[in-house]
């Protein structure tokens, strides 16, 4: 089965000294379900799914996170009210039993049903079968436990065609269909990895040569050529067919995961419905998982959707939200303190000022001053956060760490190869984390705010996540030199009050929008800003946050910690100040020298 080739490109970096220049707008809302909610098919049918997810292979590289997706899914389709759901974990999905189980659900199948098929696993590109199927005539195939390159293995795969074949026959049977391929079948980056870092783990293999290929595929004269033949399926893949899927690491959550997985299950709890209506159309379940799969995975990952020609992604309802309870706005599972959409004053804030035209702001520059830490009196009590975070050294020695003494987190001193959340380099004292570097130059002293600071952005992607608001950093995700530009580009933002800060490599935050007389409220739909780099060159994050009323409170206590190393205050102001109707999105950049 093809994948579409292009979509969004990846994107990512940006480091100290950050010139704002134009501006222009803002987002759209999210809500999440407080418990209560059923999951149903608008053409009134049932819902029914099968879910494979495979870690343990036995002759290419063993996983560590599709099992996990699978269970997350079948979760949330369950305790949605699903009941007809199948899952297929390792040494189950064979290919005989993944024959099995596909034929028994086309054969349950009713007319107008709504089938979920999700796969999380190894994949790869063969050369095509059917001349023309593909722009590049390579065809996407799923690896199964089994699958080694001897002809008995070679049988433990399924081919892209062979899905689109099982599609075709729910298809024949009225049902609609849903794709999910947490899976790779390039073999690129854009962003290097630092090789001080721990190995990542990807889904995908290198390509190989078959030998002797025993496989026989399922195909009969009814099979579309490529999905772009099919009328009721909607494809969402990991990434496209030039770009490695790494495995990620979920705020909140042991081990590894598939960044989509995660996404998807969080849509099919109601987290994608972004205009509280009960419906969540095709457009919204795949900017919902865009956004979300973007900010886990830090830009690495920019998923492809695709909708079948005769689908209007607008319009057309991939599944309905059953209120059992009010849903609850924002990203807090608590009473809106006001009503949503209102615009009106709420207890305690001033009113929002009327909405102007925006201006183009003042220019700050995160090295300009000098960073302080935060007094004790300033601020809401340090957040302290019960899952510690993993600090190792290059070269496994744990002695440097003994009075590393963070003020929101737990330290657990680790081995490099025990999952670290940071890796510290006693040569060059550099901070590494997941591939990228966070922070140069930082000797053992100022290790607590490096901690510290992960702690934040761990916190700062959970409830992004929960209400995602539409980010994107432009050119792509590579790392950034000094003096180059790179934008953040904000969407369907009009009428929305914006605030936009950063949090650099070593905690300090700076206050980017708005600065001076900025406009508080966006009329148009977009906002760009420009941002330019500079040095201390690492890690830095944007974080946007959106409402449609003016947020007083978070901007007063963003105002104060303002250049300071208060990354765990900000969470706690966030948590204390967010409006019910906030939406949020938070992106990393990285620079080097």
């Amino acid at each position: 089965m093809r994948m579409p080739r292009g979509f969004y490109c990846g994107i990512r970096q940006l480091c100290a000294t950050i010139g704002l220049a134009a501006l222009i707008g803002l987002i759209t809302p999210h809500a999440y379900a407080a418990g209560g909610l059923s999951i149903s098919n608008p053409d009134g049918a049932a819902v029914r799914a099968l879910v494979i997810g495979i870690d343990d292979y036995q002759h290419v590289r063993k996983l560590k996170g599709a099992v996990a997706d699978a269970t997350d899914i079948v979760t949330s389709l369950k305790n949605m009210g699903v009941g007809d759901v199948v899952v297929l974990t390792n040494a189950q999905a064979d290919r005989a039993s993944v024959l099995r189980e596909i034929s028994a659900l086309v054969e349950r199948t009713k007319n107008n049903d709504l089938i979920f098929l999700s796969i999380a696993g190894h994949g790869t590109q063969e050369p095509e079968r059917v001349k023309g199927s593909e722009p590049d005539g390579m065809e996407n195939v799923f690896l199964l436990p089994g699958f080694e390159t001897t002809p008995t293995g070679s049988v433990e795969r399924v081919l892209g065609s062979e899905f689109n074949h099982f599609i075709r026959q729910f298809e024949l049977r009225g049902a609609r269909v849903i794709f999910v391929a947490d899976t790779c079948h390039g073999g690129g980056m854009v962003r290097d990895i630092d090789p001080r870092a721990a190995e990542m783990s990807f889904r995908q293999v290198p390509r190989y040569t078959l030998l002797v290929d025993e496989l026989k595929p399922v195909s009969d004269s009814n099979d579309p050529k490529s999905e772009l033949d099919l009328d009721h399926t909607a494809f969402l893949a990991a990434v496209d067919r030039y770009t490695k899927a790494p495995e990620v690491r979920i705020p909140g959550i042991d081990g590894l995961r598939g960044a989509l997985s995660y996404a998807v299950a969080r849509a099919v709890e109601g987290s994608a419905d972004i205009n509280h209506d009960g419906k969540v159309t095709l457009k919204e379940l795949f900017s919902n998982a865009r956004q979300v799969v973007y900010q886990l995975s830090d830009q690495r990952q920019n998923i492809v959707t695709i909708s079948s020609p005769p689908q209007t992604p607008d319009t057309d309802v991939a599944f309905e939200l059953t209120r059992g309870v009010v849903l609850i706005q924002g990203p807090a599972a608590r009473a809106a303190s006001g009503p949503a959409g209102s615009g009106g004053a709420v207890e305690g804030q001033a009113p929002a000022p009327p909405a102007v035209t925006a201006k183009a702001p003042t220019t700050p520059t995160l090295a300009a001053a000098a960073t302080k830490e935060l007094p004790t009196g300033d601020a809401p009590g340090p957040l302290r956060l019960a899952a510690p975070i993993r600090l190792a050294a290059l070269d496994g020695k744990t002695s440097y760490f003994a009075s590393v003494k963070p003020k929101d987190v737990p330290v657990q001193a680790v081995q490099p190869t025990d999952n670290p959340d940071l890796i510290w380099d006693p040569v060059s004292h550099d901070v590494i984390a997941w591939g990228d570097v966070v922070a140069y130059g930082i000797d053992v002293a100022n290790l607590p705010t490096v901690v510290d600071r992960t702690a934040a952005i761990r916190e700062l992607k959970r409830i992004a996540t929960r209400s995602p608001q539409i980010m994107r950093i432009w050119p792509d995700d590579r790392q950034q030199r000094a003096g180059q530009t790179v934008e953040v580009d904000l969407s369907d933002v009009a009428s929305r009050a914006v605030l936009l800060f950063n949090v650099s490599g070593d905690g300090t935050i700076q206050l980017l929008y708005p600065v001076g007389s900025d406009a508080a409220l966006a009329r148009s739909a977009s906002l760009r800003l420009p941002l330019r780099v500079g040095e201390p060159f690492g890690a830095e994050q944007i974080v946007a946050v959106t409402s449609q009323q003016r947020m007083v409170d978070l901007e007063t206590a963003l105002m104060q910690f303002n250049r300071r190393r208060a990354s765990g205050q900000v969470i706690k102001s966030l948590e204390r100040y967010l409006p019910a109707d906030a939406r949020i999105a938070s992106i990393g950049f990285f620079s080097a020298p």
